[in-house]
Parts: C-alpha cells; sequence; structure tokens
C-alpha cells in the first residue's frame, strides 16, 4: 500500500452555536443550529475552499456540521456530499447541555492530563474518548479508502471539536493521550495528508497546519472557551443549561440547583 495515492483530508469543525456561546456542552444528542457568528464562521469557511480543489465533503448527521459544509457545496455545487453518524460527537451523557464548569472540565482534566481515556461521561449514553474513537474510525478508514478508490484528492470532513482530536491523536500519533495537542476553535481546519497503509486501521498520515482560523478575521473568531469560563465563572454559570421544552425546541434554561 505504500503506492497509493495521497489523500488531502481538510478536518473543519463546525461553527459556533447558541449553546457554544453560552459556554455549555453540546455532544451527540444536543443538535442546535448555527448562531449569526457561527454562520459567518462557516461563510469563511466557504470562501477558504472557494478556489481550490474540492471532490468530496463529509458532513456528521448534526445540524451545526451540515450547515457549516453547506457553506463549501455553495463554491462546489456540483460534488458529492455525504453525511455519516459515525461522526457525530462524543455523547457526553449527562452533561450535555449543562454548564462547562458543572462537570466538563474536571471530565477534560481525566481525559487531557491524567490520560483516562476509557472513562465514559456520566450518565446513560455517556461515551469515553476510546469508545469513540472505536466508532469513529472505520468511518474515517471508508472514507479514506474510497476517496483513494474514486480519485477523490481532496476531502472535506465537517465534524466536532473532540471528535476530530480523538481522530488527529489516533491517526497521527497513535494514542489518544494527546488529544490536547488537537484543541479545536470553532471554525478551525486542520489540513492531514493521508494514504492507505499497513497498521492500526490501515491509513498514514502526516499534519499540515492544525487547527488554523486564518480565514477568518478577529472580529469573526469565537470569543468564549471552557478554559476561559473556569477562570471568570459566576454562580449562575453551573446552574444555566439547554434542555428541550415540550415542543422539542432547544431552550435556555437556569436550573435552581447545580446538577450533582
Amino acid at each position: 500500500m505504500g503506492d497509493s495515492p495521497l489523500v488531502t483530508l481538510y478536518f473543519i469543525r463546525h461553527g459556533e452555536t447558541e449553546v457554544n456561546r453560552h459556554n455549555c456542552v453540546q455532544g451527540k444528542r444536543i443538535d442546535p443550529p448555527l448562531n449569526d457568528r457561527g454562520k459567518r464562521q462557516a461563510e469563511c469557511v466557504g470562501n477558504r475552499f472557494q478556489t481550490d480543489s474540492v471532490d468530496w465533503i463529509v458532513t456528521s448527521a448534526a445540524r451545526r456540521t451540515i450547515e457549516t459544509g453547506s457553506a463549501i457545496s455553495a463554491h462546489h455545487p456540483d460534488i458529492p456530499v455525504d453525511r455519516f453518524s459515525e461522526l457525530n460527537e462524543l455523547e457526553f451523557g449527562d452533561l450535555e447541555g449543562r454548564h462547562v464548569t458543572a462537570g466538563y472540565n474536571d471530565l477534560v482534566v481525566k481525559w487531557d492530563e491524567q490520560h483516562q481515556t476509557d472513562l465514559s461521561a456520566p450518565g446513560s449514553g455517556g461515551e469515553s474518548p476510546a469508545a469513540c474513537a472505536k466508532r469513529t474510525m472505520p468511518c474515517i478508514q471508508h472514507i479514506v479508502q474510497t476517496a483513494t478508490d474514486q480519485g477523490l484528492k481532496h476531502v472535506c470532513i465537517v465534524a466536532h471539536s473532540r471528535l476530530i482530536q480523538i481522530v488527529l491523536a489516533t491517526m497521527l500519533d497513535g494514542t489518544l493521550q494527546t488529544m490536547k495537542a488537537y484543541k479545536q476553535k470553532k471554525a478551525a481546519i486542520n489540513t492531514i495528508n493521508v494514504r492507505l497503509a499497513d497498521g492500526p486501521w490501515g491509513i498514514a498520515a502526516t499534519a499540515g497546519k492544525i487547527n488554523s482560523t486564518a480565514h477568518m478575521p478577529d472580529s469573526v473568531v469565537s470569543r468564549v472557551s471552557s478554559a476561559k469560563a473556569m477562570v471568570s465563572q459566576s454562580k449562575r454559570d453551573a446552574l444555566t443549561c439547554f434542555e428541550l421544552d415540550s415542543n422539542g425546541v432547544l431552550a435556555l434554561r437556569y436550573l435552581n440547583t447545580p446538577p450533582q
């Protein structure tokens, strides 16, 4: 497989949502649209690829990635677009919709600093980075195999922050212990050159630019982050959450007591 053609994968994080803006956790089950800033970010992503070769656009099944991917396909209306649920974000269990100071940041420390990558997010359905890698990497392998077989040299993959960290650490380093090095800003672009090869997952990968936001003006780059939330948190932060209302619409709520 050493002579297989090179394929360039562009891993792109989706643009900002209102859940992001309020520094709340959105994983596999929380599915908000892009907010106004996120739409501008997606437009910048689309403009980044306006004059570049793009042969295939792939997104997760989440609305925020589909909308971000649509900004790319607007400039390449004739190329195929596919959605894979295997690329959905890691399932954060009981932390979904909750503020990052209500347990999420503590979990990230265990994953990124203590390397407890088999530790699942709390509650029903919560995934670990290792479990997320197990469901995601066969899909990445399928994408690379399909691109190779069909001569598709430039593939945009629009996905999610933690999932991209998991995939890049797995492909580039062969371990989840380096996930922290691949932390993603909203609408960031990562350039990875891959080819089919022997070994784990059947992919050899080399990194180009990682977590690049050079395609966005500073006025469009998101201002919120989970790290900043820990430094300047208020008492109300831990009470902030997003939940589905009686009509199935995602709504901002404030809890009476912090989640346990």
